[in-house]
């Protein structure tokens, strides 16, 4: 590393950070015209899965979008002669958990007002619903579920205060908006949220690998909800062809369909056992398993249970299978954060994540207190491919990595969602010492993080950038020499390897690593090299602030004796050039066809 690239990084630490600009927006879009399309898609979207909920298991058969038709009684004050309206428009009622809410807008003849508000608690005789409204005034209303599927509408005012005060009382019949049927909206969803995913974080599709062995596949997210062969899609089908016994430790358990899935397991005589974060108690995944009586422990600590593994037919020949990885089953777990599932396929792994298991959920031995006791030999999963696992906080897994990050000898790939850990920083700035590459992608979100360590690895020399995700890049990724990968639950921070329940897992297999390194190349294909703020973050202003010896670290690298001393700066705005804009010619974009579901391997 030259000596300017240490005095760039302070000078810019001693200015102010500049403003970051809104990445270009795809399509040839203006923001104007972006933000208009993205807005008009989720009201599509946010529609059609409202009337998607009627087709839930505890659905009511009120909630949905309605076509109203009625008429109704108005009187503009006490003796004015009644006059009789009609009555049209359109009604969503959305239930959350025992209240039910409507919003829309119902016109009567004549009049320029349509606003609908209610709230409504089902009973034995439907909905009652206290309502604000044009059509109704304020007042009491009552829906009634038909024996064809439409409702009953029934609505009065509150009586007159004043013989000046208006009353309204009328009745309509409610029918479905929209007719199509369970799979026609998942259909219609898939695309529509395929086209939002994309507008949001133009990224090339995430990639995906399986071994011609079939013991080992990789899967990286996000994919979108309702995809026939997406990650949830694969978690299911794993699920669904246990036969005997399916151990599952996970911290984000937020996904109805999968948790229905256990208990559809557990009906055909699979044994289940669940070990979660207690933080999770209330999440309505967790309360169906716990309706179905399947067993559940939570951790009950402040520190996190933050594995994400399963174990699938342990001792079954056709099992023997740990899915593992970065990826929490939720919505924002699979739809809309980077990450990956790993499938491995191996009697020993399993035994090792069983040996994890039944430490939480039988001894109930959690964080600090739980004991040390899995091999950390190599485990050989197929003629490419071999494994060590290694468990946080017993098995020491910081310095497990920093070992795997000083055998680098030509170059090291990061994709973190957390770096902060100094001592994994220092021993990557002694392989760059010895001319290895490193490159990485980083969760832009913890760019303002006094401890992350993505400025003083540009001071360094490696190439960084800040992913390009507006929700969450949340992998926990080195890849060594483009053969050996790190990965697993555990982030790279002091304290994922001192409280946390996690597993590192180390895979040495060059398919492995060339398919982690390609969905690396295509995330940063659509990052910001630009990006002011990759020089500033976690760069110390000041001695005193250099706590973790970060400047000292980086001045030895340059063959300094002493670390630079921040001065003070005065922030020079360079001169700005006018850019004319360029509007591109506008291609129509076909939505993306729904995929056709995998018939080979998904894991």
């Amino acid at each position: 590393m030259k000596t300017h690239a240490i005095l760039l990084a302070v000078l810019l630490v001693g200015a102010s950070s500049p403003a970051w600009a809104q990445p270009k927006r795809p399509f040839g879009l203006t923001e104007a015209e972006y933000q208009k399309k993205k807005n008009a898609l989720k009201v599509k979207i946010k529609r059609l899965e409202l009337e998607y909920s009627r087709y839930k298991l505890d659905a009511t058969g009120y909630e949905g979008v309605w076509t109203v038709v009625g008429q109704r009684t108005y009187e503009s004050k006490k003796g004015a002669t009644p006059k009789v309206q009609t009555l049209e428009g359109e009604l969503t009622i959305k239930r959350e958990d025992a209240l039910f809410t409507m919003k829309g807008k119902i016109r009567a003849a004549g009049r320029r007002g349509a606003k609908w508000l209610g709230e409504a608690a089902l009973d034995a005789n439907g909905l009652e619903e206290d309502y604000d409204s044009v059509a109704g005034l304020e007042g009491v209303a009552r829906y009634t579920l038909q024996p064809d599927g439409t409702l009953k509408f029934m609505f009065e005012s509150k009586p007159r205060v004043q013989d000046r005060d208006a009353e309204a009382r009328g009745q309509a019949t409610l029918t479905r908006a929209i007719t199509s049927t369970k799979a026609e909206l998942e259909t219609s969803l898939f695309v529509l949220k395929k086209e939002h995913q994309y507008l949001r974080y133009p990224r090339p599709e995430p990639t995906r690998y399986s071994s011609r062995s079939g013991k080992v596949k990789l899967r990286f997210t996000p994919t979108v909800e309702f995809d026939p062969d997406g990650v949830e899609v694969d978690v299911i089908r794993l699920i669904d062809a246990a036969k005997a016994r399916i151990d599952l430790a996970v911290f984000e358990f937020k996904l109805p369909r999968v948790a229905r899935a256990l208990v559809a397991a557990k009906q055909r005589g699979v044994k289940i056992r669940v070990v979660h974060d207690s933080e999770e108690d209330d999440e309505e995944a967790i309360k169906i398993l716990r309706d179905a009586q399947i067993p559940l422990q939570g951790d009950e600590r402040t520190a996190l249970m933050h594995n994400k593994f399963m174990i699938l037919d342990r001792g079954l020949s056709d099992g023997n299978i740990v899915w593992t990885g970065s990826t929490n089953l939720s919505s924002g777990g699979i739809y809309i954060a980077d990450n990956h599932t790993l499938y491995l396929k191996s009697e020993e792994l399993c035994d090792l994540y069983t040996i994890e298991f039944e430490e939480m959920f039988i001894d109930k031995q959690f964080g600090p207190r739980s004991p040390s006791n899995t091999s950390k030999d190599w485990i050989r999963i197929d003629r490419y491919t071999r494994v060590q696992v290694y468990f946080a906080p017993e098995d020491g897994v910081r310095n497990r990595l920093i070992e795997a990050v000083k055998k680098a000898k030509s170059s090291i790939k990061i994709i973190a969602f957390a770096f902060t850990d100094p001592e994994l920083f220092k021993a990557i700035l002694d392989r760059m010492k010895e001319g290895v590459k490193v490159e990485g992608l980083f969760e832009s979100r913890h760019a303002g993080w006094k401890d992350i360590k993505i400025g003083p690895l540009y001071a360094a020399g490696a190439k960084v950038r800040f992913d390009r995700n507006p929700d969450t890049l949340h992998h926990k990724v080195i890849i060594i020499d483009d053969k050996t990968v790190c990965t697993g639950s555990f982030n790279f921070t002091v304290s994922a390897d001192r409280s946390n329940d996690e597993n590192m897992i180390i895979v040495q297999s060059r398919a492995v690593a060339r398919t982690f390194s390609r969905e690396l190349r295509r995330m940063m294909s659509v990052a910001d090299p630009d990006d002011p703020r990759i020089a500033t973050s976690g760069m110390p202003k000041t001695l005193a602030e250099d706590k973790d010896g970060i400047l000292a670290a980086l001045a030895a690298m340059n063959g300094t004796t002493a670390p630079v001393t921040p001065a003070p700066v005065t922030p020079v705005t360079p001169p700005v050039t006018p850019v004319t804009p360029v509007t591109p010619p506008v291609t129509p974009v076909t939505p993306p066809a729904p995929a056709t579901p995998a018939t080979g391997s998904g894991n």
